[in-house]
């Protein structure tokens, strides 16, 4: 996956002021592997023990990140000499260990307390301003207390909240997030503004047929006709250069994962263990469908990346950990049942 990741961000940038820039994410593809290595290995209790610290420690980053100079608009990199890190991103891994721990303690006060500093965080998150983040933050939370059978009034008024505050939650959006729900609504109308990325990418994948265009030959990726092809909408270039067969594989590969992080969920009798399980499948399908959706013109337009593809290090560091854990957990599961 690493390894069509870094095809497709070479092919994406090839020609453009950010060739080159398929290097960094080489590097980052090293320290991901290099940590889902170490994550394996990292003893039970230990993630358990300093589960609740690191937690807190990424919402302090995340009050930090606020103060930060602004990147294209948006405060969500704090820099670490030459290398930068979303605490968003990192965000989304310690709240499926803190969450998976609080569910597994049966304290209720502990978990209100969780729940509260969640909510929080999403606000900060949203903030930055990265919308599709902390929607993904609250989606996550719900997902896992919904599983869990406990706290059902709770997560109903929660989502009536939602549903009711959904039109002034949009009133209250950037404008460019507006006009990306706007666009979607109405692709015919918004087709040269709001709709135009999303209408590129369509094409580029059509295009690309049963076998694709072939690597680095795609016109609409090397013609720069697609913004963003090397983050959001990697799909595209997939699609145009190795078409249908291509993009069949890419499915197959994330099928493996959901599958095993299924097994584990099934396999598993640890409460930590099996809320941890649903929240990383959860989380990398939401990504995947929506990233995937986006492309297509299914869904409106948002920041989300394609897991263990879409160029940027911190996502694919987190991403990378969250499957060493769960490589972590099945391994224990097998020494159990032997």
């Amino acid at each position: 996956m690493a390894f069509v990741g870094f095809l497709s961000v070479k092919s994406a940038v090839i020609n453009s002021p950010l060739e080159g820039i398929e290097n960094q994410q080489l590097m980052w593809i090293i320290i991901g592997i290099s940590f889902f290595a170490i994550s394996i290995f990292i003893p039970e209790r230990f993630i358990k023990k300093y589960t609740p610290i690191l937690f807190y420690l990424v919402i302090f980053a995340l009050v930090l990140v606020l103060f930060t100079t602004p990147v294209s608009g948006a405060k969500r990199w704090i820099r670490l000499g030459p290398v930068g890190f979303q605490p968003s991103e990192i965000f989304k891994l310690v709240l499926l260990l803190y969450l998976s721990y609080v569910l597994s303690q049966n304290d209720n006060k502990k978990f209100y307390f969780a729940s509260i500093m969640i909510f929080l965080s999403a606000g900060l998150i949203y903030k930055e301003p990265d919308f599709s983040t902390s929607i993904i933050v609250l989606f996550t939370w719900f997902v896992l207390v919904f599983i869990s059978g406990r706290f059902e009034k709770l997560w109903q008024y929660s989502l009536g909240l939602a549903l009711i505050g959904s039109p002034i939650i949009f009133y209250n959006l950037q404008e460019y997030q507006k006009g990306r729900i706007i666009g979607f609504l109405f692709p015919q109308t918004y087709s040269l503004s709001y709709y135009y990325n999303t209408a590129q990418a369509i094409k580029a994948i059509g295009s690309g047929g049963l076998l694709g265009e072939g690597y680095m030959n795609g016109y609409m990726n090397l013609s720069g006709f697609v913004p963003e092809s090397h983050t959001d909408f990697i799909f595209s270039v997939i699609g145009e250069e190795f078409g249908f067969l291509g993009v069949s594989f890419i499915l197959i590969l994330y099928s493996a994962i959901l599958w095993r992080l299924y097994e584990g969920y099934k396999k598993s009798d640890d409460l930590f263990w099996k809320y941890f399980y649903v929240g990383s499948a959860f989380l990398f399908f939401f990504h995947i469908f929506q990233n995937i959706g986006m492309n297509l013109g299914m869904l409106p337009v948002t920041g989300i990346p394609l897991p263990l593809i879409s160029n940027g290090g911190s996502s694919f560091v987190t991403f990378s950990i969250i499957l060493g854990i769960a490589t972590k957990g099945l391994m224990i599961e097998k020494n159990i049942t032997r």
